[in-house]
């Protein structure tokens, strides 16, 4: 008997937490208009998630900025898109295991006048992102219940008064749900990879779904459209590609060409 009760409590709760579930417009984050993402800041003319590259793409005019974010040992949130200094760096190690201090030094991505960009802090990068570029912060987690990052992230978009021009998107749906349960205010968005993954935004609650490109059926964006979820495809690097999206009325393009882009 007391099994069926914790069964009834489990699927009461889940109906609740279903039909509860109403995502925040946007409107103010997107201006009336479908917004293109520098996908990493002009990562093809720039050291990817380096202020050079925000910077760059600022200077493109794209309107908003992709970037990713990890936190280090010591609980500094860092732009990179990968865990391993290895991948991108001359330096060694996981960035989610080391200390700031540690960081400093490390050489990542060479400019063109020969000099070399240093590892990004967040703080750096919202300091050089200029209103009214909207930003696309994506939180890595090494676990599913990895929140360090997400949670110093949101206390610094509060901190810096940054609400109306910042989302926070992640893979891990538990993650957007701890950011949405503390910070109703910030705008989230549910990044998916893989088709059997879309059934995981109930427990996202996020604003927005942002999905790979190859994702978005008209199934998808009767769901979103009813759910009044904004769409932001990643990432898209064709002219025609981009412009069948927005011909189907998707939010948000999140690209690496920001050639294609004409304000």
């Amino acid at each position: 008997m007391n099994f069926v009760i914790i069964i009834a409590v489990i699927i009461c709760f889940f109906i609740a937490h279903y039909f509860t579930w109403q995502p925040r417009d946007g409107q103010t984050y997107y201006n009336h208009q479908p917004l293109w993402f520098a996908h990493r800041g002009a990562l093809l003319t720039a050291p990817e998630n380096t202020r050079s590259a925000y910077i760059e793409a600022q200077n493109k005019k794209l309107t908003a900025i992709e970037l990713d974010v990890i936190s280090t040992r010591d609980g500094v949130v860092v732009c990179s898109h990968n865990f391993d200094l290895e991948r991108k760096t001359d330096g060694f190690g996981y960035i989610h295991k080391l200390n700031y201090s540690e960081l400093k030094q490390v050489k990542n991505g060479r400019l063109p006048d020969g000099t070399y960009e240093k590892i990004t802090t967040l703080e750096e990068a919202l300091n050089v992102i200029n209103d009214p570029v909207r930003i696309n912060i994506e939180i890595k987690t090494s676990k599913w219940f990895d929140f360090k990052t997400a949670i110093l992230t949101a206390k610094t978009v509060k901190r810096k008064k940054l609400i109306d021009r910042v989302m926070l998107s992640c893979f891990n749906p538990i993650t957007l749900w701890v950011v949405k349960t503390l910070y109703k205010s910030i705008l989230t968005g549910y990044i998916v990879e893989e088709r059997f993954m879309l059934p995981f935004v109930h427990i996202s609650r996020a604003d927005f779904i942002n999905p790979r490109s190859d994702l978005v059926t008209s199934n998808l964006l009767r769901f979103a459209w009813k759910k009044g979820m904004r769409i932001n495809v990643w990432t898209v690097n064709t002219k025609p590609a981009i412009d069948w999206l927005i011909e189907q009325g998707v939010d948000g393009i999140i690209t690496d060409r920001l050639e294609y882009y004409s304000a």
